[in-house]
């Protein structure tokens, strides 16, 4: 016995309805894409969406609580430089440059801030910052005060979390660093 379709029959897409469907999956996909690459912009500083993590509670050398007229300050903390993205390839902040790793290097949860704060890493080599501030804003720098060590100086510093990266300047570098929070304007590399 023969069994025949109806090619017409309701329940089958047509050739055209079919295409034009996987057209638009295939353009609500790349769109996704596009999106969570994006960077979404808070008062015109970006906070990238993808490549670097904020806000999470893990970090490559620790966290440290601050409070506002810490001593001894400067606090200090052994880092190491590098990783494998290129800052200036994230869609931070202009002059973002440097290797690091996708988390980042050291976390400061600062508390009842005072008027300035400032990061600066000593190092015998090419090293960057990358700081993602309480507020979302990003800092970055590569040489500060005439040579190689870079320095964020922030204004009325908002107290939360501040998410900190020392890259190296050149990819595939890893570098022995220190990494400096102070609030004295007189300490600097």
């Amino acid at each position: 016995m023969m069994i025949r379709t109806n090619r017409t029959s309701p329940s089958r897409t047509s050739p055209s309805r079919t295409s034009t469907s996987r057209t638009r999956r295939a353009a609500i996909g790349i769109a996704a894409a596009a999106l969570a690459l994006a960077t979404v912009t808070f008062g015109g500083d970006a906070i990238a969406q993808a490549g670097l993590a904020i806000g999470g509670s893990s970090s490559n050398f620790g966290s440290h609580r601050l409070r506002g007229g810490f001593m001894p300050d400067p606090y200090t903390r052994q880092i190491t430089s590098g990783g494998n993205l290129d800052a200036s390839t994230q869609g931070l902040a202009p002059g973002c440059r440097g290797f690091v790793t996708r988390q980042p290097d050291f976390i400061v949860r600062y508390d009842n801030p005072a008027s300035f704060l400032r990061f600066y890493a000593m190092a015998q080599g090419d090293t960057t910052l990358v700081i993602n501030d309480a507020a979302g804003r990003w800092h970055c720098n590569d040489d500060s005060h005439g040579g190689l060590n870079p320095t964020v100086d922030i204004s009325n510093p908002p107290a939360g979390q501040y998410d900190i990266w020392v890259g190296s300047y050149r990819a595939s570098e890893n570098i022995r660093s220190t990494l400096h929070v102070t609030e004295l304007r007189s300490q600097h590399p």
